[in-house]
Parts: C-alpha cells; structure tokens; sequence
C-alpha cells in the first residue's frame, strides 16, 4: 500500500469513529441482576457438596454458570461487606470498616458506573447499605422496608409481627413467623423484582436484590419450618476447651450474644436453629427459582448476568457460637459465590482458587464490556475462569478497624491492635481452626511469616485514587 492510499482525510476518520459508537449503541447490553443473601455460610449450598440442604435453583445457576468454591468477604459483617462489593475497594480504604458507618459520597460504586453507562440501577429488598439510608448511586430503591412494613400493615399483619418480635428474645431467636409464606419478607421482594424485570425488560439494568433472609433470627414461615424436621445435619465443629487461648472476647460471646448465653444451647436447640436456618435458604431458593423463570419468560435470560452470593456468614454452632461477631473463622467470611453470564462464561466450571469480595465488581464490569476505574483493588476473576491468569491470589483478607485478617491456602493470621493475643490456624491439618497456635513455640516462624505479609498488603492496599503527589 503506497503512501496516497494509506493516508485517511479527518472527514473519514470522524466517520469511522461516529460508525464505531453506533454500533456500540446498536449491540445489545447485558443487563445486570445481583442477588444478595445475608448470613449464607459456603457449605449451605446443595451444588457445594451439602448432602441435607434443597437449593435446586442456586445449585441450577451453579450449572449453567461458575461457582467459585473459596470465595471470602471482606467483613463478616452487611454494611462492610457489601460497601467493598459494591466499591471493589477494602474497608479500611472506602472508610466504611463496620456497621457504624457509610461510603463517603466521593466513593464510586458499580451503581455510579452504570449510570454514566446509561443503565438503569434500582435496589430491591434491604438497602445494600443498610443499616444506613445510603443508597449508593441507585436510581431507585423499587421496593424495601417501607413498603414492605406498608404491605403487612394492610393485611393486618402488624400486632401479629410485633408480638412475634417480643417472642424472639426466647429460645435464641428461633420461632417460626406466624403469617404465612405469600406474605413474607422474601416472597414480597422477589414479587417485586419480577415486577420490575416485566416493566424494565426494554432497556438496560443493573437491579440488585438484598434479602434478608436468611440472617438470624431463625424465624422461616410454613412450610419451611418443618423442612428439615428431624434431618441429620452436617456437625458443628468444636472441641472442649478450645476457648482456653483463643482471645477473651470469643469466651465472652460464648457468654452472652445478643442476650443469650450460649453455653446453654442444647443439641436439640442446635438442630433446631439449624433446621429454620436451612428452612430460610431453602425459602429463598424457590423465589430465586421464580425470577429465574420470568427471566426465561420475558425473553432476559440470555442477556442478563445473575450473581447470587452473600455477604457474611453464619456460625451455628461451629465454636459454641451463633450468629455472625467479631471473629473471622471461615464460617463467616467464606460464602457462595455463583455467577451465569450466558455467552461470555462457560457452564458448569468451578474455580478452587481464593477469590475475594472486592474481585466482584471489576469481573462484572468486563463481562459487561466496561473500563474498570483505577481506584477499584479487586481484580477481575475473568481471567481466572478462562484459564488466563498467571498471577492467581496468595491470601485474601477481612477485617474490622482493630482487627486484620489474613489467609492462605494453608494459614490464617489475625491481628488485635495493641493485643498480646492474637491467631493462628494450621488449615492445611486444622480445617475447622480448633487449635490456636498463636503462642504455640513451635510456630514462631509461620506467625512471623504470616504478620510479615499481612503488613505488606497493608502498605500494599494504600488508596489508588489518591496518589502522592510527587513535588
């Protein structure tokens, strides 16, 4: 090609660009749907090897999508968790390290993105950052607590929920709801998503829906609360005098959580608790399976991306304890993480490599074919899937503002400011971290090792969106 030929006048090159951005207009978007479960532990999940759980439509998004088996939150704890899902940024960097707080307003989340992409964002069920009123960049909240408490209202649910309220300082919040299953929380919210995938199928959209269940208290409807009548759960995982050298606020859960104590729990109270635990995914997972039908139905499935994950974990019962706390055993920061994107993920894949809640949003933003910000620290798990990554994580890591963790394949450290006590967990022999070798002589070097590399990526994870500026 000579020289006359190659050359292009500015008209063709503005006409080249102006073709390229119509057919980025033309081609269709992937719509984006998130479904939250607060409080689901990993191993509550049929396709993750539970031989007692039913969660056929969770375990159906696993086959025709990709489960990542070692995935771990940021904070065992909603608002923490969530905010770094949201932001692809560590706690101790977005300035929300706990409950007590909210994303500062300078903080983009994938829902601030979406909207400079044209996308329509909503938020259904809890707010993402609730216990805070923060919406985080959604367009709309479709349908949260407001609403719902409205709905009961008009059915003359109200004296029945409070008295239920009253009835769950007893028993360690496990009763059953006394309205039935078409009036639950759940089923009000997943009514309203398919609601809004009906009215918004024509345009694109990111809807994220945060369920509450199945988060303590143990409380499912009929006839989720003889689901698992009788069943022979998975054991918990606890020896006698493990609390001797783990730190004193453990014991003192063990003490008093949420005004039980719960040294008291008997093992017929455990399968209890687990049974309506078991109960609310299972509740959850059936009106998953309804607005995975209405994504067939109205024509969206195979252009909608669908997460469903959770934020935080559940104990029950694994070290005397119940609920979520101030600890990081991986009850609590392993959840599910299961992601279809139909056309631009394989079906039925399982990643084993350690994955994080901040990992989340930049994979979501390439499968949607959309720049990843600087300042996001998560890493996209694309490349992990197909195969491509070089570099796969060392540790990933949770925190508090006074308590650091950091995990391997094979060790977990956690770190108390100030603390002369402190973690250490063998994984490799001690799966169920039983034995806290924090003080143990024979371990002096891994604990050195482990600290080393947890103050690296504390150094490491300083906020990329605010460079020094050199003079």
């Amino acid at each position: 090609m000579n020289q006359a030929t190659s050359q292009i006048t500015r008209r063709d090159f503005a006409a080249s660009l102006a073709g390229a951005a119509a057919a980025r207009q033309t081609a269709p978007r992937l719509n984006l749907l998130l479904i939250t479960n607060d409080q689901m532990r990993a191993d509550c999940l049929g396709a993750a090897g539970n031989p007692v759980i039913r969660t056929p439509n969770m375990d159906r998004l696993a086959a025709e999508g990709v489960l990542f088996e070692r995935f771990f939150v940021q904070c065992p704890q909603c608002v923490p968790s969530r905010s770094a899902i949201h932001t692809g940024r560590y706690p101790h960097v977005n300035r929300t390290p706990s409950n007590l707080y909210r994303l500062p307003d300078r903080e983009q989340t994938l829902a601030h993105i979406l909207n400079r992409e044209g996308y329509l964002t909503a938020a259904v069920g809890e707010m993402p950052f609730a216990p805070t009123k923060f919406t985080g960049g959604f367009q709309k909240i479709w349908a949260s607590d407001p609403e719902y408490h409205a709905f009961m209202k008009a059915r003359g649910w109200e004296a029945k929920a409070l008295e239920h309220r009253e009835r769950l300082k007893t028993r360690f919040q496990a009763h059953p709801v006394p309205w039935p299953e078409e009036v639950d929380e759940t089923v009000f919210f997943a009514d309203r998503t398919i609601e809004f995938l009906k009215a918004n199928r024509t345009r694109p959209f990111f809807l994220h829906l945060n369920w509450r269940r199945p988060h303590h208290p143990f409380d499912p409807p009929a006839p989720f609360d003889r689901m698992y009548e009788g069943a022979k759960f998975p054991p918990s995982h606890q020896r006698p005098g493990e609390m001797d050298n783990k730190p004193p606020a453990q014991r003192k859960a063990l003490e008093g959580t949420a005004g039980f104590d719960l040294r008291t729990m008997t093992p017929a109270d455990l399968d209890r608790i687990k049974s309506y635990y078991y109960g609310m995914i299972s509740l959850n997972d059936k009106h998953l399976g309804r607005i995975l039908t209405a994504l067939d139905e109205l024509g969206l499935a195979q252009n909608t991306i669908v997460v469903c994950c959770a934020d935080h974990g559940e104990m029950l019962g694994d070290h005397g304890l119940l609920f979520k706390g101030g600890y990081f055993y991986d009850e609590v920061v392993r959840v599910p993480c299961l992601v279809r994107a139909p056309g631009k993920l394989p079906a039925g894949k399982r990643i084993k490599s350690l994955a994080e809640g901040i990992d989340l949003m930049p994979t979501l933003l390439e499968l949607l074919g959309v720049a990843i910000p600087q300042a996001v620290q998560g890493r996209s798990l694309v490349p992990l899937v197909e195969g491509r990554e070089t570099r796969p994580k060392r540790s990933v890591h949770a925190e508090f503002p006074t308590a650091k963790m950091i995990r391997t394949e094979h060790w977990k450290l956690v770190h108390y400011v100030r603390a002369p006590y402190g973690e250490l967990y063998d994984l490799k022999n001690d799966p169920h971290e039983l034995h806290n070798l924090y003080d143990d002589p024979g371990y002096i070097k891994q604990r050195a090792e482990m600290k080393s590399m947890l103050a690296d990526w504390l150094v490491d994870s300083e906020d990329p969106a605010l460079p020094p500026v050199k003079a």
